[in-house]
């Protein structure tokens, strides 16, 4: 069974063999006029399908007649082309450059089957153009979609990487201003002195400290001893310090409780301002005993940042 495009831009049909060859004879159709042959996928001129182009000689072709009569069993396909699902591809295109996959898939799905309508039936569909320029804005708003999750992170990770481990000097720098805060107020109630320089019948820790000018000193009990000046253990452990946890009190406290090195000695007192009273092993910043705190740098020069 065939189907034609009439001159009106109509499809009839399907009709078989014998109306064609009357409607060549009686002048409806002529050559030009494009023909869907029995089980082709392409619509072609009536003059290009052999067993119909052999029709077109010697037929003698009479007055043009009115419209096929709606009895004749031929079923028209009124209106215009359809191009909705072709526009909804392309809309969705344009929407994938702002909302990527979300917009972008349905607009691949919507193109392919539009292009796939407008091919295999015409008449009835249109919208092709539209229809693949919505199919290629798709795929590009899905390739930006992959793009933005292979590739945005791994450009935002190193600046992130610095932003967080400037974060964590600044924490770690806060943290020893309040150890040495506290340990100028331990001083002040105990004539000007620091824990290991006062024997323990004042509440010190002389006896427990190592001996010598300076040295450092692991014992957490010179620590221990802040716990009515420092109100937690956390500032005890530098936040870049993954080898240390914060104790849960001060009299658990132990050295795995602990990031800062401590000096202790006859040398580190509250009267001897410049002096290194203890530094952080992971940003190099140094706490003196006048309670400032350098800031260590990558470059040569040092800022001296005090309370």
């Amino acid at each position: 069974m065939y189907k034609i495009i009439g001159a009106d831009n109509r499809e009839y049909g399907p009709i078989g063999f014998e109306q064609v060859q009357k409607w060549i004879a009686e002048g409806r159709i002529n050559a030009n006029t494009r023909v869907l042959a029995p089980g082709a996928a392409e619509w072609k001129a009536l003059a290009e399908i052999p067993e119909l182009s052999s029709l077109l000689y010697g037929s003698t072709p009479r007055p043009r007649p009115g419209p096929i009569p709606a009895s004749s069993g031929i079923s028209p396909v009124s209106g215009p082309p359809k191009e909705g699902l072709a526009t909804a591809s392309l809309i969705l295109g344009l929407l994938s450059f702002v909302c990527l996959v979300v917009a972008g898939i349905p607009a691949v799905i919507c193109g392919h089957i539009a292009r796939s309508r407008a091919k295999s039936s015409p008449g009835a569909y249109g919208g092709g153009g539209m229809a693949l320029a919505g199919l290629i804005m798709g795929y590009i708003g899905i390739a930006l979609t992959f793009f933005g999750i292979a590739v945005l992170p791994a450009l935002f990770l190193p600046a992130l990487s610095k932003a967080k481990e400037r974060a964590q000097s600044i924490t770690c720098m806060n943290n020893m201003r309040q150890i040495g805060v506290a340990y100028k107020v331990w001083a002040t109630d105990h004539d000007d002195q620091f824990p290991w320089n006062e024997p323990g019948t004042n509440g010190g820790t002389m006896e427990l400290a190592l001996g010598g000018a300076d040295r450092i000193d692991p014992n957490p009990i010179h620590f221990e001893v802040l716990s009515n000046e420092l109100y937690t253990t956390h500032v005890l452990v530098c936040p870049g310090d993954t080898n240390k946890t914060a104790a849960v009190s001060f009299s658990t406290l132990k050295a795995a409780n602990i990031s800062y090195v401590l000096h202790t000695g006859t040398s580190i007192t509250d009267t001897n301002f410049q002096t290194v009273l203890c530094t952080c092993p992971i940003h190099g910043h140094k706490l003196l005993c006048d309670g400032s705190v350098t800031q260590n740098r990558s470059t040569t020069r040092t800022t001296r940042r005090k309370q």
